[in-house]
């Protein structure tokens, strides 16, 4: 077994869409000034750092992350290299270029090398899917899409007026997961590993922040 951590570490002021909270942290408890245990607490979106779309978050009244299967957050998954620049779409050409084709069940993971600009203000510039890719995806019976960016989707400061999300609400509208802010691909490309990608269970939550580790001695 060989196990990869392809998630950020949470911390207050970390990257993150501009209309979220910032993450903040604080001592409820502290052994030094006299409690007999350490104790901490911490405020985050759901949708700050590495973690897992529920359908939820595209379509209301749809399954929370609470409500889907612990199957649906482990499996095959495809690791496809791509190169794009921001504000380029990443086609289903890419994505077959850059690593073997997903077999229908198999998740598919995007590895564009964002991740690198994570600490940087270049992070929220990106390359996003194309929406003929998240429909590809869906005919290909793909489960899970996973991107080491902030959204599969355009870019914030790229987004026309009336912008309505194709990609997250093709995939989501399709019961296809989608985990976002994923890192350390770039050394998988062009592998199959088996993912593991459990979020939070918080009851009613359109998403849900998760650990993600890649187990490469399971790949095939």
């Amino acid at each position: 077994m060989a196990l990869v951590d392809v998630s950020h570490q949470l911390w207050p002021g970390m990257p993150k869409i501009p209309i979220l909270p910032e993450v903040e942290r604080h001592q409820v408890a502290s052994i030094a000034a006299g409690a007999p245990l350490n104790i901490s607490a911490i405020t985050l979106a759901l949708h700050v750092g590495t973690h897992i779309d529920a359908p939820a978050h595209a379509v209301d009244g749809a399954a929370t992350i609470d409500e889907l299967p612990i199957e649906r957050f482990a499996g095959t998954a495809v690791v496809a290299k791509v190169d794009r620049k921001p504000g380029e779409e990443i086609t289903v050409d890419d994505v077959l270029a850059g690593g073997p084709a997903p077999a229908r069940g198999e998740f598919l993971l995007v590895a564009t090398g964002w991740s690198e600009k994570f600490l940087t203000s270049d992070y929220g510039d990106h390359p996003s899917l194309s929406p003929e890719l998240a429909a590809w995806c869906v005919e290909q019976g793909i489960p899970f899409v996973g991107v080491d960016m902030i959204t599969p989707d355009l870019p914030v400061h790229r987004r026309g007026e009336g912008f309505d999300y194709p990609v997250h609400r093709t995939l989501l509208g399709n019961d296809v997961l989608i985990a976002e802010n994923l890192t350390n691909l770039d050394g998988l490309a062009g592998t199959r590993v088996h993912l593991h990608a459990y979020p939070l269970a918080i009851r009613g939550g359109d998403a849900g922040p998760a650990r993600v580790v890649a187990d490469t001695g399971a790949a095939r």
